[in-house]
């Protein structure tokens, strides 16, 4: 009868709860009774990083906006994108000194990794989708921001590229192969018939 295998399953369950189980995961315990003041606990430890990530999103943003009249005017989400990856570097840079300072709680530096890898990530779309869609941009912008963006890729590759994972690695190879094609296909002459 499943209702008796059910209970026995329970009491087997129920002995291996006793004192030295308790004693041996005091965390875990902690955890499951108050899991909102573990929470706040880690909330606390990570603050430090979550208001340094503000402040450099804030400077981050002001050079982006710095940059829009250097570049010949903001280019749509093309721009938002090269400006992007134009300030990536340092701002990769600051995330990595971030890292390495003993001086931040383990769970600070361990937020701060996951958050440059996201900002990894986030750069080589932003390369890949950027480079696709430069071409479309008017002349004088297209030469700006394709400038711009090649100039930034052979940096940012030089800097991070050991770095980057397969996926991330394809994602700028993507993005400069369109490019590319793009160029190509804009260059090479009409196959139509002339008159």
């Amino acid at each position: 009868d499943k209702a008796v295998e059910f209970t026995a399953h329970l009491r087997q369950v129920a002995k291996r709860f006793d004192h030295t189980l308790v004693e041996n995961n005091k965390a875990i315990i902690k955890l499951l009774r108050d899991p909102n003041a573990e929470r706040e606990q880690y909330l606390a430890l990570t603050k430090h990083f979550t208001d340094f990530r503000d402040n450099i999103d804030q400077k981050r943003a002001a050079f982006n906006t710095s940059i829009i009249d250097k570049l010949g005017g903001s280019a749509g989400e093309v721009g938002r994108m090269t400006r992007d990856i134009i300030s990536s570097s340092s701002y990769i840079e600051g995330l990595n000194h971030y890292i390495n300072n003993d001086s931040h709680s383990v769970e600070a530096r361990d937020v701060a990794k996951e958050y440059l890898a996201d900002t990894l990530d986030k750069t080589c779309q932003q390369f890949k989708l950027a480079l696709r869609d430069v071409n479309s941009l008017p002349p004088t912008q297209r030469k700006t921001y394709s400038e711009a963006l090649k100039a930034t890729l052979e940096t940012f590759t030089e800097q991070y590229g050991k770095e980057l994972s397969e996926s991330q690695y394809k994602a700028l190879q993507g993005g400069l192969e369109s490019y590319q094609y793009q160029v190509n296909k804009a260059h090479s002459p009409s196959r139509g018939f002339s008159p």
